[in-house]
């Protein structure tokens, strides 16, 4: 499968790069009164961000990556990152956008990580080889590229044989869009009665700000929910 950028999706690239530089989870930051990158303040995040989501450490399999290599896609405050650094694999982060980048490879310094750290890129043409990883992870993010198959694909190159894509989405029958969008939940719902499978489409701007909003106020550039029955 080609992988290379369409016009609509190189300009939906470039507003994520824009996008995405103001980290995710800079607003929960400043609700918690964080204000720099000291390894105290980064801890104070983290732990809220894993008291807030303790499925993550059911799902992400940290024990079982020393030694192993892993990639995460989509890197925001970088508190998976640490994680997985701190697990003892060797670690690579791939993001669009430069802030997250940044960030990572701040922690990495920090922990003394031998690990490559974090370069700037898009998953939709991934700058590593084949079978690269033993494991991809990526959190809250692919749903976002413009071309979630597309990026579901190259972490399958990229993946060695036996290798494992661990990652989130938008759920496209969650409750918050069952009270939200009734109407057009219903309706995706009877066209995958019907047949149909595939994401549901971007979103308007309302749809996106209430999963993704920056400090301005601005959602998302791009969103996609999807079924279990599609994602399959």
């Amino acid at each position: 499968m080609s992988t290379a950028a369409t016009p609509d999706q190189t300009d939906v690239s470039d507003k994520n790069a824009s996008f995405w530089d103001e980290l995710c989870g800079s607003q929960l930051a400043k609700q918690l009164g964080i204000t720099d990158n000291s390894p105290a303040s980064l801890k104070r995040f983290d732990d809220w961000y894993f008291n807030f989501y303790p499925y993550l450490n059911d799902h992400i399999p940290f024990k079982e990556m020393t030694g192993k290599d892993v990639l995460e896609v989509g890197l925001g405050y970088g508190t998976v990152s640490q994680r997985i650094a701190e697990a003892g694999a060797h670690y690579r982060g791939l993001d669009i956008a430069a802030g997250p980048v940044a960030m990572v490879n701040h922690r990495m310094a920090g922990l003394g990580s031998k690990s490559n750290g974090a370069v700037q890129g898009s998953i939709l043409a991934a700058p590593f080889a084949d079978a690269s990883f033993d494991y991809v992870i990526a959190i809250g993010c692919l749903h976002h590229t413009g071309n979630l198959k597309g990026a579901i694909d190259e972490t399958y190159r990229i993946l060695r044989p036996g290798g494992k894509l661990i990652f989130m989405v938008y759920y496209a029958y969650s409750w918050r869009r069952w009270r939200n969008q009734t109407k057009e939940t219903l309706g995706i719902l009877k066209q995958e009665v019907g047949g149909y499978r595939g994401v549901v489409g971007r979103g308007d701007e309302r749809q996106r700000a209430a999963y993704d909003i920056n400090g301005a106020g601005v959602g998302a550039p791009h969103t996609d929910w999807i079924s279990k029955r599609s994602l399959k």
